[in-house]
């Protein structure tokens, strides 16, 4: 049997015409969400590096945010940088990565190129979508314990995949698709917390584009690339820490962008900790009247969100991003985790500092409920103070985030990078994107409203 082959036959046998309303929904709403935080990251240090002059030329795909057109590839590279620059965008629990950062650089770009419309690009991004997390079901949790960025290291099959979608490439071309990437696929977590993190994503969404261009005039994958005894899963993930059969059930059944869904994120950080900033917001807003009076701060969560990097305390603005101490330093103290608490100037605030030094944080063994958290502060008059949240807001279809605060994420978003009128404006076609007659139309319009 070949892996790739019997994925491909998979992916070919889903059909557009059959899927749920409500996924287009999700996909309208997740290509939204990720749009605008590509907007927020495109004027960044890590954007601006990327964009080297002398690196690119001029091509027909827009970078958003930005003045300069580049090339697909080039053009998926960079708007995959930004999109992931402030880590604020979507998040998959079958992935245990970012999604949408990954595929729709690269489906962005090709439809510009092809004249593809807006229907055609969010079928595309499901179809994405189900690849990436349906093959990530038969390698996680290892293979991101194991110290892989699934974002770029399973992400990338979501991104060539949704490519040869909207090419509609044959089967065979899709299984190639699927063993080139094999051989582009890279990212390790070591590199969390530096400016290297959101190019995993750039790097995966070119490379996925460009394993199904490449697929489609001809260049070919080994048939065993993944299961070889030194192929993909092998190399990556160690014998006995996968199970190749989990990757082919129930495809569409459902389609996992409803079950378990898109995390839509309601606070600028690493998506581990929101469940212990909302329960630290919810104590700050019902029952911590002074956090002065904060003593001894115990964060419980499951293991597989309480890593080395997420148990360090702040030192630097970008990792602050990754502090599970700072986050919910953060909640204590402000009821609130803001954009502006990722500024350098922010990380000064004594309070904050003091609680940070205070927290403690444990493990739970409930693997039902490894994205919710418990709170628990002692106060100096030995009152004990505790909150709990199952999953916190956004957590997918069973805590969607509201659509105003959607609306006012892409709205806080854009603002970096567009007029409030032209982000006002690009929401709308993005609530519409599955009926415009040309997904460039989007496009166009994010550069007529950059400033």
């Amino acid at each position: 049997m070949s892996l790739s082959r019997e994925l491909a036959k998979r992916v070919v046998a889903l059909d557009p015409a059959s899927f749920d309303p409500e996924a287009v929904k999700w996909a309208r709403n997740a290509i939204a969400d990720m749009i605008g935080c590509t907007l927020l990251g495109a004027p960044t240090a890590t954007t601006d590096a990327v964009l080297m002059p002398e690196l690119y030329g001029t091509g027909p795909c827009q970078v958003l945010g930005r003045k300069q057109r580049l090339s697909m590839l080039d053009a998926a590279f960079v708007n995959g940088t930004a999109g992931h620059a402030l880590d604020y965008d979507d998040t998959s629990k079958s992935l245990s990565g970012h999604p949408t950062v990954i595929i729709i650089p690269g489906l962005l770009a090709l439809a510009e190129v092809r004249g593809a419309t807006g229907r055609q690009l969010t079928e595309a991004y499901i179809v994405g979508v189900e690849a990436a997390t349906r093959f990530a079901r038969g390698v996680n949790f290892q293979h991101y314990e194991k110290g892989w960025h699934p974002t770029a290291t399973l992400g990338i099959f979501g991104a060539a995949v949704a490519a040869a979608a909207l090419m509609n490439l044959s089967e065979d071309q899709i299984a190639h698709s699927i063993s080139i990437s094999a051989s582009l696929a890279s990212g390790i977590k070591a590199n969390f917390g530096t400016p290297t993190k959101p190019m995993h994503a750039g790097i995966a969404a070119r490379n996925g584009l460009l394993a199904a261009l490449v697929a489609a005039r001809g260049v070919k994958g080994s048939p065993a690339a993944l299961e070889h005894p030194q192929g993909f899963l092998e190399v990556f993930n160690g014998a006995g820490n996968y199970d190749p059969q989990k990757m082919l059930m129930n495809w569409s059944a459902p389609l996992d962008l409803l079950a378990p869904g898109i995390s839509i994120k309601k606070y600028p950080c690493v998506y581990s900790v929101h469940g212990a900033i909302d329960a630290a917001i919810h104590m700050h807003d019902s029952s911590l009247s002074d956090s002065l009076a904060i003593r001894d701060v115990l964060v419980r969560m499951h293991p597989r969100r309480l890593l080395p990097h997420v148990r360090n305390p702040a030192t630097s603005a970008l990792n602050a991003k990754f502090s599970l101490p700072y986050a919910v330093s953060r909640g204590l103290v402000n009821g609130a985790v803001l954009l502006d608490h990722f500024e350098d100037h922010a990380l000064h605030d004594p309070e904050v500092t003091r609680i940070m030094g205070l927290i403690r944080m444990e493990p739970h063994d409930d693997d039902a409920n490894d994205y919710g958290a418990e709170v628990v502060v002692t106060l100096s008059d030995g009152r004990v103070l505790r909150q709990s949240v199952a999953a916190p807001l956004g957590r997918g279809p069973e805590t969607p985030l509201p659509q105003d605060m959607l609306e006012a994420k892409f709205g806080d978003c854009a603002r970096a990078s567009l007029t409030e009128t032209g982000a006002a404006e690009v929401f709308a076609l993005l609530m519409r994107l599955d009926q415009l007659p040309r997904a460039a139309d989007l496009t166009a319009a994010i550069a007529a409203a950059t400033r």
